[in-house]
């Protein structure tokens, strides 16, 4: 296992960028899949390229997808093998739009287990 890396962590280092920490304030629920990666390699110790390798992609495409909130351009199909090599299962779901405060309560919980 890699040791943890020396310098802040994924999330907290894009949050120094006050264009992507407004971003990430005012539209949350866009940044979730996001946050769920990045603490996921950030956990694992792992780059950009320590995920693409083990994903079987480019590091570019990797660093395209993780910014800016533009995980919702990437594919299911690379959402799902970025999970599987970070050790998790991607489950999409649909909900209502406005769903009521028990099931949110429950899939917020879920996310931060």
């Amino acid at each position: 296992m890699k040791p943890a890396p020396k310098t802040a962590g994924h999330l907290n280092r894009k949050l120094q960028d006050p264009a992507y920490r407004e971003r990430f304030e005012k539209e949350y629920s866009l940044f979730q899949l996001e946050v769920q990666i990045l603490l996921a390699m950030e956990k694992r110790g792992w780059s950009y390229a320590d995920l693409a390798k083990a994903v079987g992609t480019s590091k570019s495409n990797i660093s395209r997808d993780l910014s800016g909130g533009r995980i919702n351009s990437a594919t299911v199909t690379r959402l799902t093998r970025i999970a599987d090599a970070l050790g998790l299962r991607f489950l999409p779901l649909l909900v209502p739009k406005k769903p009521d405060a028990e099931l949110e309560s429950k899939i917020r919980a879920l996310i931060a287990a």
